[in-house]
């Protein structure tokens, strides 16, 4: 087995993972896996922008209180600050490594609004700002001359005594061993275990996998936040209509092109995501079609929104004047790897960043925009970390486990020969359907318990072999065992048989960690 030793091991292509790249770059060796190639990530495909406290009447103090009515009691007041008092500084730094966003006449960042938002605080390049960043971040650290090694996936975690050292990774030259001083992991969401969904083919959880196997803790898996608007087509991913667009002044509308969202909160069409999409949930149950009414913005929303107007465009209709098709879809997942508020799990060397960690900012429904600032705010921080931890000892010094029975050991764990995920395997989509119906926007005991039941006896069907398709089905149980474990409704997690917010379950996190025989 060939082995690769290197300072910082970055599991993932997002921004989390190249903001950490950037950060951690100019002070040792980096080397970034992907499981395919780096643009394939749910950063690429985010539309509405980056949320930060820059307007004249804004401030880190509304931002975070914006953030906290949104996280529904859940969310980790002091990371939030830090989240959002490094905003603004954020969009600074993104400006001066070139990246472009939208001004007006004046000169000034032109900022939208979206929902749960007091007001405009969306810094945006036209629908397409993830892809922006990315680009520019990932110009820079090609720059850095950081290693790329594209098409591998990780397969096990190196642990040994608390301390995480590497990890076992597959690509076309087969098993490799890459030791590590510190290794991140950024790997992403966990949205193609809905099928219906806004995330990328790559997002199956598997970083989240990674981390319960090696020993890490996981905590708030059960609220996972779906989207309102995707369009309704038989496409996956299902391609996303931002919120922002709501923003500009569309509405949601039944068939006969009534609005039904003030009589649901009084922010209407911008309210918190899960009320939106609860919202759509019990239009539909009365026999509506839900539409979005995009008809008030005439050309502006070609000039503002351009790629998604392309799009609608493709598919025979004209936002200017047709109703659009719009279903709710999987989009994000608040749990994760739980870290602390500069990455570090309870594993020593072992770090979490992006959609994959639990830093606590999101509570129990992110607020819109706050997806790209997290990565971006928490690599940097990972990356602090990880240059501090240079200072205590040197790569010469650094004395990696032995390679002996420990090893082996861990070797055994990975088969000769794998199969790749076929997201066509009927197996695939039984978990899909499974997880939509029961584990979805609406839930109750009897269908949770009936889904951890026949998750369990897919996961009989699946031959070691298929190991990313044995890392869904083992995330799918995390999150309906703890969806099942939260007797209360709070945020993007709802129980028709506990409907009320509980008190009791305020700042109360549940967490999951897999112990030594």
């Amino acid at each position: 087995m060939q082995t690769i030793k290197t300072d910082f091991l970055i599991i993932g292509c997002g921004i989390a993972g190249l903001s950490t790249a950037l950060g951690a770059s100019p002070y040792g060796e980096v080397i970034v896996i992907s499981k395919d190639r780096p643009d394939l990530c749910n950063s690429t495909l985010a539309q509405g922008g980056i949320a930060a406290a820059v307007g004249k009447n804004d401030s880190p103090e509304e931002h975070t209180r914006d953030t906290l009515i949104a996280g529904v009691g859940i969310c980790e007041e002091k990371t939030v600050e830090i989240l959002t008092e490094e905003a603004p500084k954020v969009i600074d730094r993104l400006i001066e490594l070139g990246t472009s966003f939208d001004r007006t006449k004046s000169g000034e960042l032109a900022l939208g609004r979206e929902g749960a938002h007091s007001l405009a605080r969306v810094i945006h390049r036209g629908d397409d700002t993830g892809a922006a960043i990315w680009e520019t971040l990932f110009r820079k650290v090609q720059e850095q001359k950081v290693h790329f090694q594209t098409e591998t996936r990780a397969e096990v975690l190196l642990v040994e005594e608390g301390h995480c050292y590497g990890v076992l990774v597959r690509n076309f030259e087969g098993v490799q061993r890459i030791l590590a001083r510190s290794v991140v992991l950024a790997t992403g969401g966990i949205g193609e275990i809905y099928g219906r969904t806004t995330n990328s083919l790559l997002s199956t959880g598997e970083g989240l996998a990674l981390a319960w196997k090696a020993g890490a803790v996981l905590s708030d898996l059960e609220f996972v936040q779906f989207h309102p608007t995707a369009l309704a087509t038989e496409e996956n991913p299902l391609f996303l209509i931002s919120e922002a667009v709501r923003g500009e002044g569309a509405v949601l509308v039944t068939e006969e092109r009534e609005r039904f969202m003030p009589s649901y909160h009084p922010r209407a069409d911008l309210a918190p995501r899960d009320v939106v999409t609860r919202a759509i949930v019990s239009e539909q149950k009365k026999g509506h079609q839900i539409y979005l009414d995009a008809s008030s913005l005439g050309h502006h929303f070609e000039l503002r929104f351009p790629n998604i107007y392309a799009k609608i465009q493709s598919l025979g209709l004209d936002p200017r004047k047709d109703l659009l098709p719009i279903t709710p879809a999987a989009h994000f997942s608040m749990g994760g790897i739980r870290t602390d508020s500069f990455g570090r799990t309870n594993i020593q060397g072992l770090y979490a960043c992006g959609e994959c960690a639990n830093t606590g900012v999101h509570g129990a429904n992110r607020l819109a925009s706050n997806s790209l600032l997290e990565g971006l705010v928490f690599g940097k921080r990972v990356a602090q970390t990880l240059v501090e931890s240079l200072k205590e000892k040197s790569l010469r010094t650094f004395d990696f486990p032995d390679q002996g029975i420990a090893q082996d050991a861990m070797t055994l764990d990975i088969p000769e020969v794998t199969k790749p995920l076929d997201i066509n395997d009927p197996r695939v989509d039984t978990l899909q359907k499974l997880m939509w119906s029961s584990v979805g926007i609406i839930r109750d005991e009897p269908g949770l318990e009936k889904a951890y039941r026949e998750l369990c006896q897919l996961e009989k069907e699946v031959s070691p072999s298929e190991g990313e398709l044995q890392n869904m089905i083992l995330v799918a149980k995390m999150i309906t065992s703890s969806a099942l474990n939260r007797m209360e409704s709070r945020g993007s997690h709802y129980r028709l048989d506990y409907p009320e917010v509980d008190p009791a379950w305020q700042l109360k996190h549940l967490s999951l960690r897999r112990h030594s025989a």
